[in-house]
């Protein structure tokens, strides 16, 4: 027998076997894991629902109070930024075309008079936001448009036709309403003006 001087210092690690120090435990089977899954999702699921709702409802909260609403009484005038507005009439006649209009609505026609103050007002005057609103609070959303064949001038009155689909029933009682839209409602800080015009 010979003697190998690298025996010694040349060895497998996987020869000498030392017993893990750290006590492992029994893995979940595949059944009870998934119990524990399905269990944790049932838990987050609402969890997460109930928080995004209590986050939407204080947004919705902190956008609807940082408005500064006026009043503008009937005939009355008042201004928006570098626009002077005034409602002019309402057409509560109100057309029932089926393709045009959702189940019981019918179309609410405004006449509002537009006057830019200003060059900014000129700018302005498309940039106005419409909005109907009954009693109960509820607010529809309405469309503004002017005859594109002539331009705003300062100083000089012109006419918007605001247009918005309410329930036949509201159509008498629903008033309108003009803030900043567009570019125009970020520039300001502070609570967003907002003209409702009674009738």
């Amino acid at each position: 027998m010979t003697y190998d001087p690298l025996e010694w210092t040349v060895r497998d690690p996987l020869e000498d076997t030392v017993p893990d120090p750290v006590p492992r435990r029994k893995r979940l089977s595949d059944g009870r894991r998934r119990a524990i899954e399905v269990a944790a999702l049932l838990l987050l699921i609402p969890a997460l629902l109930a928080t995004e709702w209590i986050d939407d409802d204080h947004q919705a909260r902190n956008w609807q109070t940082h408005e500064r609403v006026t009043v503008v009484r009937r005939g009355g005038i008042a201004t928006l930024g570098h626009v002077r507005l005034r409602l002019l009439g309402r057409d509560t006649t109100g057309s029932t075309t089926r393709a045009a209009t959702p189940s019981g609505a019918v179309t609410l026609k405004l006449v509002v008079v537009a006057r830019p103050l200003d060059a900014q007002g000129v700018k302005d005057v498309d940039q106005v936001g419409y909005t109907v609103r009954d009693r109960a609070g509820h607010v529809w959303s309405a469309g503004g448009s002017s005859d594109p064949d002539v331009k705003p001038q300062v100083g000089t009155d012109g006419q918007v036709t605001v247009t918005a689909q309410v329930p036949g029933n509201l159509i008498n009682t629903v008033v309108l309403e003009a803030r900043p839209g567009g570019l125009l409602s970020q520039k300001a800080p502070g609570p967003t003006p907002v003209l409702r015009f009674a009738h």
